[in-house]
């Protein structure tokens, strides 16, 4: 049947008195959060599986590119918790703290979740709003593994980036990470003053 996250649509428009089409995938925005652990002096993230990105470093592979970078793992990305605004009645930063706890484990209370920015994600061909949150977390706070659902076929494992290490992590190219990841560590480098 038809996908409940991916619509696609053709549009049809007038520009400059002309007559256009465009294709477009209507879809869910989404949130995603920058943790950092304090004990740890650390960002919480999580590795996994993205089929999207095995395909394209499938094809990159068969035709001899490297541009997508030197994934030795192919298919796997390093990410913040994120996830769908696709819950009715949650607000975006409700469903930023119930990614929190799905993925990583910790459990934060929404009042400590702070929205950073918001971006729009691939504006030609989806121009969803992604909500970029911070929240603080310590041991105290790791109410299970993490992990993601189950249910959902969501295997992530969570690992952790030292702050001494985000410098050299926005350098090397040959890792497979979504502009938002990027995005809020410039920012948290920034923040901590780590340049």
């Amino acid at each position: 049947g038809p996908s409940k996250y991916l619509k696609p649509v053709r549009v049809r428009f007038k520009q400059g008195g002309k007559p256009r089409a465009w294709d477009l995938i209507e879809s869910h925005d989404a949130v995603c959060v920058l943790v950092y652990h304090r004990q740890k002096d650390a960002i919480v993230l999580v590795r996994q599986f993205r089929p999207a990105v095995y395909l394209r470093d499938q094809k990159e592979n068969e035709a001899g590119s490297t541009s997508g970078g030197g994934n030795d793992s192919p298919g796997f990305t390093l990410e913040l918790p994120a996830g769908l605004v696709d819950k009715k009645g949650k607000s975006r930063q409700q469903i930023a703290a119930e990614e929190v706890l799905e993925e990583t484990g910790f459990n934060v209370d929404v009042k400590n979740v702070h929205l950073v920015n918001r971006y729009r994600a691939s504006v030609g061909l989806i121009g969803t709003v992604h909500d970029v949150y911070y929240t603080e977390v310590d041991d105290s706070m790791q109410v299970g593994e993490g992990g993601g659902l189950e249910e959902d076929g969501e295997r992530i494992e969570v690992v952790c980036l030292k702050s001494s290490d985000v410098k050299g992590f926005l350098a090397d190219s040959s890792k497979s990470v979504p502009a938002g990841l990027l995005y809020a560590l410039q920012w948290f480098a920034m923040e901590k003053r780590l340049y």
